[in-house]
């Protein structure tokens, strides 16, 4: 997965207003990012810290739906 598939993914995540798709979109940015990072690809310290900050960012969105 490329690195602007995980981003689209979050930015969707993160713009979410319907409770009902939040936690799908949640789920699906989590997954992105996640292959992002099981995969083969050279990650620049840039990429990583700003994938660490989304799943932070998602893990507190899918603390406020609970």
């Amino acid at each position: 997965m490329i690195e602007s598939e995980w981003r689209r993914l979050y930015k969707a995540a993160i713009l979410e207003l319907d409770p009902e798709q939040l936690k799908a979109r949640v789920k699906a940015a989590e997954d992105a990012i996640n292959a992002r990072v099981s995969s083969n690809a050279r990650l620049s310290h840039d990429e990583r810290r700003a994938m660490e900050d989304a799943l932070f960012t998602l893990r507190m969105l899918k603390r406020k739906e609970s």
